[in-house]
C-alpha cells in the first residue's frame, strides 16, 4: 500500500471531524453507556478441589488451575478461586464464562520455565506471531475476568525474564552468549544472541522482516529458544472483560494487553512492573475500553493504546477506538497517557480525565507516538482534570518521527489531529508541549489547550521541530506564570506593545498610572512623552492610523493657543518637565503643513521651553567655563544622570531651529558645545574608578546626607540612571550634524558607558540587576534599565555610535527582555514586568531615600511603567528593522 493510498484508506476510516476545540460530553456518555462489565454465575471451584497445594510442582499446579477453568466454563460459568498461599505455575488459559479470581492473601506467580509456556497466537509489540503463552491468556472468550484482591507475580527478575532484552541492566550478560544464526525460507539470515540456556536475546528483527514480507502468522513460529517474552495477561479476540482489584507486579513484559477485543473494563488495578518494555495497560485493536481507578507504575507507558504495527496492523485494519480512562494515578513510566507507537490502524476518540501523575521518573503525562512506518490516523483525544506533580520531559509531546532508525517499510504518513487538553496542571517539567512533525508533510493540526496551567518548564515552554499545522489553539494556556497564546495578534513587539498600552489606557494623557479623578487635565510628564514618543515611532514604522489619532490627543488637551502647558510650573526650573516637549517638537517637524498638530501653542511651547532652558540654574564647575544643569530646583548644585537625558537630548534638538527663527547663527553651535560640555563634566564627575561605572548622582557642594563627603558621588551605580545617561548621549547624537566637530567626544564616551555596561551583563539571562555594581541576593534583574541598554545596543551598533561588535550583547538583552519580562495577559495585550517604579536621592527633608542599596531594592516594582515601555518599543523597533516577524511567542 503506497502514501496516497494509505492517506485515501485514512480518511475512509476516519472521516475528518470538526476541530476537538473541547470535551465530547455526548460521545463520553454514549461510550461510557456501551460499555458493561460482564457478570458470573454464583458457582465456584477452588483450585484445590484437584488436590494441589502451594507445594505442589509449578506444572502440577498449572495443570489443576486449567482443569478447573475448563470445569467451570463447562458447567455454564462461574469463579476458579485461587486461595490464599504462593501459588507457583505455568501459562493460564481462561476459557468463556470463567472468573479467574485471586483472594486477599493470594499469589500467583508465574515460574521461569518456558516449558510451561507453549505456542499461541498473540502479537509481539503490535506484529501477529505464534509465541509463549502469556501468563494468563485468554482466546477468542467471551464473559471472562480476572478479579480479586491477591497478587498476580509475573517473576520477572535479571534471572529471569527480563535479562532477554539484551540489556546489561537488566541482567544480561556477553559472557554467557555464543553467536548462532536462523534462517528462514532461505531469506532471512539473522544472526543472533543467545543466552547459556540457548534462548534467542532478540528475535524482533526477525518478526519484522516476517510481518514487512506478508508471511503467515501460522508460519511466524517463536517461542522455545527464540527469547520473545510473554506478556503477563492478554486476552485475544475476546468480548466483555474484566479485570478487578487485582495487584500485577514483575511481568516479564506488557502488563494487561488486551487485543482485538470488545467491551473491557480494566479497574480498581495496581500495576507495579519496573522491568523492561514493562508497559502497564495496553489495549490494542480494541473497542469500548474502560480503565479506571488503577494505580501504574512502570518501567516504561502506564497506558498505551495501540493497534497493530506496520503491515500487520494495516492488512486487517482495526483501529483501537472509544477508550476512557478515569481515576487513575500514574507514577514513574515512559508515559501516562500514551497513543503508540505501535498505531497502524489508528486510534480514535479516547478520553481520560480526572487522573493524577507525579514522578521525577514520568516522562511525558500525554505521549502520541509514531512514525512513516506505521502511519496510522490518530482522531480525537480528550483529556481534562489532571494533575501532575512533575513530570521529565513534557507534559504533551507528539512525536511522528519515533525510532527514526526503524529498518521497515516507509511511506506511510501518520496524520495526529483533533487533540483537547483541559484543566491539566504541572508543576515541572523540561518543556510544556513538544511536537515533532514530519519534515515534508504536516501531520499535526487541530490541537486545542484549554485552562492549563504548566510551571516550573526549565526549557522551553512550547517546541516544535518539523512541519506542524497552523490549528493550534491556545485558551489559558498559562507556563511559568505567563499566557501562552497560539498566534499573536501582531507581528511585531513594537506594534504589541503599543497596542496593549493604548487599550489599558484609552487616552494618552492618562497614561503613566494617572487618570480623570488623580488629574482631570492629563498629566505632563517625561514618563508621557517618552512613551508618546516611542509610539510615535510604532507609527512611523508601521503606519497604523490609530496611533496617530491616539496621540494627537495629547498636545491638545495639555497645550492652549498661546502656548501654556497645563501642570507645568516653570519655576520649579525641573529637567523632568523639559523631556515632553522633546515629543511635541516631533509631532511638529513630521506634521509641518498639518495646523490641527504643529499649531502655533505648539510652537510657542517649544520656545517658551528652549528659551527657559537657557537661564536654568547650574553648578558652577564644568567644562567650558559654564556647569551643568541642576536636577531640580529642589536639588540645588546636584547632578543625576537622569536629569542628562531629561533635558540635553531637546535642547540640543531645539538648538537648530531656534537659531533659524532667531536669526542667530551660532546659537545652535553654543547650544551644542554646551550640551557636550555638560555630558562630559558629568562622564567625568560621576566616575567611580573602583567599578569602572558611573553614579547615580553627584553633589558638587559635597554637603548633602546621601553623598560622599570626599568626591559627592552617590553609594551606588543605579542602573536605570545608567540606562538614561546612555539614551541621553545616543539621542544627541541623533541631532548633533555629522560635521560638528565634537560629536566623536560623545561617541568616545558611549562607547566606554556601552562596554563596562556589557561586562556587567547577566551571563544568564542576558538582562542586568537593579543596582549594578552589588552583588547580592536581594538585587533583582530589572526591566526598564535592560530595555534602555539592549535599545542603545541595539541602535549604537547599527549606527556607528558604538563598535558592532556590541551589537550581539543588544541582541542577547533583548531575548532576555522577551524571556524574562514580557508576560501575556487573558485580553491577549502583553505587560513589561519587574519595573522599579520609581528611584531617586533625597531631597533633604527625606532621608530615606540616601542612594544606598538597601534604598533601591526596597523602592516598589510594578508592570507597565513607562521609564521601561519605551525603550522596550523602541529596542523592538530596532530588531524589527530587518525582521519581517519578530513574535516568537516562547516557541
Amino acid at each position: 500500500m503506497n502514501k496516497l493510498t494509505f492517506l485515501l484508506f485514512s480518511v475512509l476510516v476516519f472521516p475528518l471531524t470538526i476541530m476537538a476545540q473541547t470535551w465530547d460530553d455526548a460521545k463520553y456518555k454514549a461510550i461510557e453507556a456501551s460499555i458493561v462489565a460482564p457478570t458470573f454465575p454464583d458457582a465456584e471451584f477452588d483450585i484445590t478441589a484437584t488436590g494441589i497445594t502451594t507445594a505442589s510442582t509449578p506444572k502440577e499446579i498449572q495443570t489443576a488451575i486449567n482443569a478447573t477453568i475448563d470445569k467451570c466454563s463447562e458447567a455454564g460459568g462461574g469463579k476458579v478461586i485461587i486461595p490464599p498461599g504462593t501459588w507457583k505455575t505455568g501459562a493460564i488459559t481462561l476459557k468463556s464464562n470463567v472468573n479467574l479470581v485471586i483472594q486477599a492473601g493470594a499469589t500467583l506467580q508465574f515460574a521461569y520455565d518456558p516449558y510451561l509456556y507453549p505456542l499461541v497466537k498473540t502479537r509481539w509489540e503490535g506484529l501477529d506471531i505464534m509465541n509463549y503463552s502469556p501468563c494468563i491468556y485468554a482466546y477468542q472468550a467471551k464473559n471472562v475476568a480476572v478479579t480479586g484482591d491477591g497478587i498476580v507475580d509475573g517473576n520477572g527478575t535479571k534471572d529471569t525474564w527480563w535479562k532477554w532484552c539484551g540489556a546489561a541492566k537488566y541482567g544480561f550478560d556477553e559472557n554467557t552468549l555464543q553467536s548462532q544464526s536462523k534462517e528462514y525460507a532461505g531469506k532471512n539470515t539473522q544472526y543472533k544472541q543467545v543466552d547459556k540456556d540457548g534462548n534467542v536475546l532478540s528475535n524482533r528483527n526477525t518478526l519484522l522482516w516476517m510481518a514487512d514480507n506478508n508471511i503467515p502468522t501460522e508460519e511466524r513460529v517463536f517461542g522455545l529458544g527464540c527469547g520473545m517474552r510473554p506478556q503477563l495477561v492478554n486476552f485475544y479476540e475476546c468480548e466483555n472483560v474484566l479485570v478487578d482489584g487485582v495487584i500485577f507486579l514483575r511481568s516479564p513484559f506488557w502488563v494487561i494487553h488486551p487485543v482485538l477485543s470488545k467491551n473491557v473494563t480494566i479497574r480498581r488495578c495496581k500495576i507495579i512492573n519496573d522491568g523492561p518494555n514493562g508497559d502497564g495497560c495496553d489495549p490494542e485493536s480494541c473497542e469500548n475500553v474502560l480503565i479506571e481507578k488503577c494505580i501504574f507504575n512502570t518501567g516504561d507507558d502506564c497506558i498505551a493504546i495501540k493497534s497493530g504495527r506496520n503491515g500487520d496492523g494495516r492488512r486487517t485494519p482495526r483501529p483501537s477506538k472509544n477508550i476512557i480512562i478515569r481515576g487513575c494515578t500514574m507514577e514513574d513510566g515512559h508515559g501516562g497517557v500514551v497513543i503508540g507507537s505501535e498505531i497502524s490502524a489508528g486510534v480514535q476518540n479516547v478520553f481520560a480525565e480526572d487522573c493524577r501523575m507525579d514522578s521525577p521518573n514520568l516522562d511525558r503525562v500525554l505521549r502520541i507516538k509514531t512514525n512513516t512506518c506505521r502511519g496510522g490516523v490518530t482522531d480525537g483525544i480528550y483529556m481534562r482534570n489532571v494533575t501532575v506533580g512533575q513530570c521529565r520531559e513534557a507534559v504533551l509531546r507528539i512525536n511522528l518521527q519515533y525510532e527514526p532508525k526503524e529498518q521497515s517499510k516507509r511511506g506511510f504518513s501518520p496524520m495526529v489531529q483533533n487533540i483537547y487538553m483541559e484543566n491539566v496542571t504541572c508543576k515541572k517539567s523540561k518543556y510544556g508541549i513538544l511536537l515533532n512533525g514530519l519534515e515534508d508533510t504536516v501531520a499535526i493540526n487541530n490541537i486545542s489547550l484549554k485552562n492549563c496551567t504548566f510551571n516550573g518548564v526549565t526549557d522551553k515552554p512550547i517546541q516544535k521541530t518539523g512541519k506542524v499545522g497552523s490549528k493550534l489553539k491556545f485558551s489559558k494556556l498559562i507556563i511559568n506564570d505567563k499566557l501562552i497564546l497560539a498566534k499573536a495578534p501582531y507581528k511585531h513587539y513594537s506594534e504589541w506593545m503599543t497596542w496593549s498600552e493604548m487599550k489599558r489606557v484609552k487616552h494618552p494623557f492618562y497614561l503613566d498610572f494617572t487618570d480623570e479623578a488623580t488629574s482631570p487635565n492629563g498629566k505632563w510628564a517625561y514618563t508621557v512623552g517618552i512613551e508618546l514618543e516611542s509610539m510615535l515611532d510604532t507609527w512611523r514604522a508601521y503606519q497604523n492610523p490609530e496611533v496617530l489619532t491616539y496621540l494627537k490627543e495629547y498636545p491638545v488637551r495639555l497645550i492652549d493657543e498661546d502656548g501654556n502647558i497645563k501642570g507645568y510650573n516653570q519655576s520649579e526650573y525641573s529637567l523632568d518637565d523639559v523631556r515632553p516637549m522633546r515629543f511635541i517638537m516631533r509631532m511638529n517637524r513630521l506634521f509641518l503643513d498639518d495646523r490641527n498638530i504643529r499649531t502655533y501653542g505648539t510652537e510657542r511651547a517649544i520656545a517658551n521651553t528652549f528659551n527657559l532652558m537657557q537661564t536654568l540654574p547650574r553648578t558652577n564647575t564644568g567644562k567650558g567655563g559654564r556647569g551643568v544643569f541642576w536636577h531640580k530646583k529642589m536639588y540645588p548644585n546636584q547632578v543625576w544622570l537622569d536629569g542628562i537625558y531629561m533635558g540635553l537630548p531637546f535642547f540640543t534638538m531645539a538648538a537648530q531651529e531656534m537659531s533659524e527663527k532667531e536669526e542667530k547663527s551660532a546659537l545652535a553651535t553654543q547650544v551644542y558645545d554646551d550640551v557636550v560640555n555638560q555630558i562630559a563634566t558629568t562622564f567625568e564627575k560621576t566616575f567611580d574608578e573602583k567599578t569602572g561605572l558611573w553614579k547615580h548622582g553627584w553633589d558638587e557642594n559635597k554637603s548633602i546626607f546621601w553623598a560622599d563627603k570626599t568626591t559627592g558621588l552617590s553609594q551606588h551605580t543605579w542602573s536605570r540612571a545608567l540606562g538614561w545617561f546612555a539614551m541621553a548621549m545616543t539621542e544627541v547624537l541623533d541631532e548633533l550634524p555629522e560635521n560638528y566637530a565634537r560629536r566623536k567626544e560623545v561617541k568616545d564616551m558611549l562607547q566606554k558607558v556601552m562596554t563596562a555596561v556589557v561586562k556587567y551583563q547577566d551571563a544568564k539571562t542576558g538582562v542586568w540587576y537593579d543596582v549594578m555594581d552589588v552583588k547580592d541576593p536581594k538585587n533583582y534583574l530589572e526591566s526598564t534599565a535592560s530595555c534602555m541598554f539592549s535599545y542603545v545596543l541595539l541602535k549604537g551598533s547599527r549606527l556607528g555610535y558604538i563598535d558592532a561588535s556590541l551589537k550581539q550583547a543588544g541582541v542577547k538583552a533583548y531575548d532576555g527582555i522577551i524571556n524574562e519580562f514580557i508576560k501575556i495577559n487573558n485580553d491577549k495585550t502583553i505587560s513589561l514586568t519587574k519595573c522599579c517604579s520609581v528611584s531617586g536621592l533625597g531631597p533633604e527633608d527625606n532621608p530615606s531615600r540616601d542612594g544606598s542599596f538597601e534604598y533601591y531594592i526596597s523602592e516598589p516594582i510594578r508592570d507597565n511603567d513607562a521609564k521601561g515601555i519605551a525603550p522596550f518599543i523602541w529596542a523592538s523597533l530596532e530588531m524589527e528593522r530587518d525582521k519581517a516577524e519578530t513574535v516568537k511567542l516562547g516557541y
